[in-house]
């Protein structure tokens, strides 16, 4: 039997990939396949400067929906009993719903200066009502899947990302032929959450109990599993004004074109590279706290994952780095020719974050949710400098992206070094 023949019956062995083939084959379908093929379309239909509108809603609550749980999501993959999980998901919701009103709440008197400093004219401002919808259900979502990847139902949630993007990509083109602009993009994105979060829905029956929803008992999982909001609260926002920082800064400061050029490479690399990375974490998470309760080893799986996702990632980022000008010419339009001189600056950042991201939940895992934090700042330290730099300090928008893509690509590289000596200790 040759070496790569043996390697890939070894893989097919393997119930951590088994896992994640069911994650990420759902993902790939809904999160490649189908953007990438409606992308001809939705290119023509919506410009960069639609683009752009639509770019600040998603880094907005690409913020926001991973406060709304108070990252007591997390802790449904890893509290000890059912019971618990079941606290821990209603608990979670429950926290979305009052984080998700208290943000509408919050915006209210402040729409419109808001919209000015976000450069959000002729109405556009008015999108921002509806951070705090998609936060709801975004957190839901968030919730949902870890609820689901408790029970290992990976099936379920690759169907429900099917749905969900299959419907984004219908309601965006239908609404564009309906004349709806910016709003087709944002209205198509909240409907794909809210269908697909129905087929995540069924798998609480018979599992989420009147009894969960007593306050004494939430209150009673809310102190057990206060490490969770303690550490990585700050951390989650840390980390996601980390991501989404470049694409609210290209706002304010180069324009609604230029936030359109950046929207789009976060379609095409950020978020289907980052859904199969999220899958691969799902598995990650639920198969190294396994591993901690049972005194398996972490460090080989830790090894094997880190092996894979380089090779996985190859191929995309190369074609894209080497080809990047005519694919973008031939599939997306002469108008948007421009974006492929950003893509090569950021190919290296996002390359690196689709390695390392899924990896970092071994330190949470491990208990090193304090040392998760610390890093997440200092991540948002390598982006808020030279964002922050670009206000009194004029640079092209090529000089911006190397300023903060290259010290974010080494600050992952350095805490995934902490997360590998970390899995080797406890080996």
């Amino acid at each position: 039997m040759s070496f790569v023949a043996s390697k890939i019956k070894s893989l097919r062995k393997n119930q951590f990939f088994k896992n994640v083939a069911v994650l990420s084959s759902g993902t790939a379908v809904a999160q490649l396949l189908l953007p990438l093929a409606s992308l001809w379309i939705l290119s023509r239909l919506y410009g960069p400067e639609l683009q752009g509108v639509y770019g600040i809603y998603v880094s907005i609550t690409g913020i926001t929906q991973q406060i709304a749980c108070f990252r007591y999501d997390y802790a449904i993959v890893v509290v000890d009993s059912d019971e618990e999980a079941g606290g821990a998901f209603v608990l979670s919701a429950a926290l979305a719903v009052l984080f998700s009103a208290l943000i509408g709440l919050a915006m209210w008197p402040f729409i419109p200066s808001l919209g000015a400093a976000l450069r959000l004219t002729g109405g556009a401002e008015h999108t921002l009502w509806m951070v705090p919808l998609t936060t709801f259900i975004c957190g839901l979502t968030n919730a949902l899947n870890y609820y689901n990847v408790r029970f290992e139902k990976y099936k379920v949630i690759s169907i429900s990302n099917i749905i969900r993007v299959s419907v984004m990509v219908v309601a965006q083109i239908g609404l564009a032929f309906l004349g709806f602009g910016y709003w087709g993009l944002i209205v198509g994105q909240f409907l794909s959450f809210f269908f697909g979060n129905l087929r995540m829905l069924m798998t609480l029956k018979g599992r989420v109990h009147r009894s969960m929803f007593r306050i004494s008992f939430l209150k009673k999982v809310a102190r057990k599993n206060v490490v969770y909001p303690k550490y990585m609260l700050p951390s989650a926002i840390a980390n996601n004004l980390a991501i989404n920082m470049m694409g609210v800064f290209t706002q304010m400061n180069y324009g609604g074109v230029m936030n359109g050029y950046y929207s789009l490479i976060n379609r095409i690399l950020g978020q289907p590279l980052q859904l199969i990375s999220n899958a691969v974490s799902q598995v990650f998470l639920q198969g190294a706290s396994a591993d901690k309760h049972n005194g398996k080893k972490l460090s080989k799986t830790f090894a094997s994952t880190t092996k894979w996702l380089l090779i996985i990632s190859i191929f995309p980022f190369g074609v894209l780095l080497l080809w990047g000008e005519p694919i973008i010419s031939r599939f997306l339009g002469e108008e948007w020719m421009p974006m492929a001189e950003y893509l090569r600056y950021l190919i290296p950042l996002f390359m690196v974050r689709f390695v390392v991201m899924p990896l970092i939940n071994s330190a949470i895992a491990l208990g090193r949710q304090k040392a998760t934090m610390v890093w997440q700042f200092f991540l948002l330290t390598m982006v808020l400098i030279p964002s922050l730099l670009t206000i009194v300090i004029p640079m092209t928008y090529t000089q911006y992206l190397l300023a903060a893509s290259l010290p974010m690509a080494a600050a992952y590289l350095i805490f995934y070094r902490f997360c590998q000596k970390i899995v080797k200790s406890t080996a």
